[in-house]
């Protein structure tokens, strides 16, 4: 039987006939003997954010079934029946068993969303020896992509797979290949194969992040770097539209809605490197778009954290619970129109233009209006971050002993100020010191972040609480609701009585010594 060995791939030189490699594979003194031929078509996945790559794992659906291979060697690790071809799929609307535990490992979240589709016409050989015993399979393949009306192969494989025992003579024939005077093929590991179906595809891995990526020079104007970090912010934005208008999942808005808020950021904490009254004039127009968006996104947030809420219920409370996530779908999807109506219209396109128009405009502003503008970026980036930091602290050490609602949603804003700037200046920095600090800052933001959650969702309740009428299924939500506004109270308390004990921990001598190491770090 077949074993377990790594299969290797050839991949033939364009010049060359899809006929060579089984020809000289005869021509060094083995046999071929055909076994079958068929077509198959393969369909890839992953996440927008590539987390299946990521963690070094390939998702393709093919003979009925979706199955998950190595990146590296192409073994096929795990399998489903998946008789569909859906554009994207979520791992929770799959059958409970151990595939959809390991594909949940990679995203619990995201869709996995079709990458790419292709045909793939193969021929397979048992490969015999003098004394006609089978040595190995050879599998012939020829690729092109599907759905085409005039499809082109582009690319002719080759993968030779051993049987226990003779993986010496597969060294012998890889080797009388390799070494051929032709150069019929070149060896090829799975994972270049699979980014050769990418390419071919019009794909790149990890094509897409979130994540600022940006290497910014130190001693570049400010303003070449804050254009940077739009035209970045920009194109995440730009990255999105798609994913909200098809509703594929939920991070697609919550993405675009980041890159918004880093838009804002840049323009409002970045002072003095553009013109004052442009500034004001794109952070309100952003801040008009960001507000479009924030219903659809408290929704998405209700209905994420759905099993959740009725976990927090007994058992007869929680179908009552329903009618209020059946109402929340309900609004969503007619928000979800309307943002996408938004989104299609003539208002919304010359606002991309317009802005377009800014981020790419070369030359430095006139320095009567934008004083900042030529400051090196390591300046702008020590100062701002120094004060971001300082703000930080003296509201943190003025937030009373009530912690009251107001106080810490004020510092959470501070402190996501301080967090966008460490992003947006982090590649100038060490990272042996930048790290560190966004590391202590963010044990500080989830405990504020919880809180003003919490608020937000007492809040949102209280109101849909008192609108209820009387009936005797209201009744029922409205004692789920109450419930339900219960346990998160309580939840809320406890972030408040743990805030302290937080802040103090990020007020310390050793939080200090980061951002001193990391302020000294680049200073010339």
């Amino acid at each position: 039987m077949l074993s377990t060995p790594k299969t290797v791939y050839l991949k033939l030189v364009q010049a060359a006939s899809s006929e060579s490699l089984p020809e000289q594979i005869l021509s060094s003194g083995w046999q071929l003997k055909a076994i079958s031929s068929w077509k198959e078509r393969r369909e890839f996945y992953d996440t927008m954010e590539w987390q299946a790559f990521e963690k070094e794992v390939v998702i393709v659906k093919k003979k009925r079934a979706l199955f998950l291979a190595d990146l590296n060697t192409g073994h096929e690790k795990a399998s489903l029946p998946f008789p569909g071809s859906p554009c994207s799929f979520f791992s929770d609307n799959l059958p409970s068993c151990s595939f959809k535990t390991e594909l949940s490992s990679l995203s619990d979240i995201r869709a996995f969303i079709k990458l790419c589709a292709i045909d793939a016409i193969i021929t397979s050989y048992r490969i015999l020896d003098d004394n006609e015993k089978t040595i190995a399979i050879l599998t012939s393949e020829s690729l092109c992509l599907a759905g085409r009306e005039n499809p082109e192969t582009f690319a002719h494989l080759f993968s030779l797979s051993p049987f226990k025992g003779y993986e010496d003579d597969m060294e012998l024939i890889k080797k009388s290949l390799l070494c051929n005077d032709d150069n019929v093929c070149s060896i090829v590991d799975f994972r270049e194969l699979f980014k050769l179906i990418l390419n071919a595809a019009g794909r790149n891995a990890k094509d897409y992040s979130s994540k600022i990526k940006l290497e910014l020079d130190a001693d570049a104007p400010v303003h070449e770097s804050a254009r940077r970090l739009l035209q970045f912010t920009f194109s995440v934005m730009r990255a999105n539209e798609e994913g909200i208008k098809k509703n594929i999942d939920s991070e697609f808005l919550h993405d675009y809605r980041v890159a918004i808020r880093r838009t804002r950021s840049v323009l409002k904490q970045l002072k003095g490197v553009f013109d004052a009254q442009e500034s004001e004039y794109y952070l309100n127009l952003f801040r008009e778009l960001g507000k479009r968006t924030n219903e659809l996104r408290d929704s998405d947030v209700y209905l994420l954290r759905q099993a959740t809420y009725f976990d927090y219920l007994p058992r007869f409370l929680q179908p009552s619970l329903q009618l209020f996530f059946n109402d929340i779908a309900a609004s969503r999807r007619r928000l979800h129109q309307k943002f996408c109506r938004y989104l299609a219209s003539s208002e919304y396109k010359s606002f991309l233009e317009e802005w377009y128009s800014f981020t790419t405009e070369q030359s430095i502003p006139d320095p009567r209006l934008s004083p900042n503008a030529s400051l090196s970026t390591r300046d702008m980036a020590l100062d701002t971050i120094n004060k971001a930091w300082k703000k930080v602290i003296r509201h943190g050490r003025q937030v009373s002993h009530e912690t009251t609602d107001r106080e810490l949603h004020a510092l959470r804003i501070d402190c996501k100020k301080l967090r966008y700037l460490l992003e947006f200046f982090s590649s100038i920095f060490p990272q042996k010191s930048v790290v560190p600090v966004i590391r202590q800052l963010k044990e500080l933001q989830e405990n504020l972040g919880d809180f003003v959650d919490f608020s937000v969702q007492l809040h949102f309740l209280h109101e849909r609480l008192t609108a209820i009428p009387n009936g005797k299924e209201e009744n029922l939500l409205a004692a789920s609701m109450g419930g339900l506004m219960a346990t998160l109270f309580q939840k809320q308390e406890e972030a408040r009585r743990t805030f302290h004990k937080t802040f103090s921990a990020f007020d310390d001598k050793k939080t200090s010594q980061l951002f001193h190491d990391l302020l000294t770090s680049i200073i010339t």
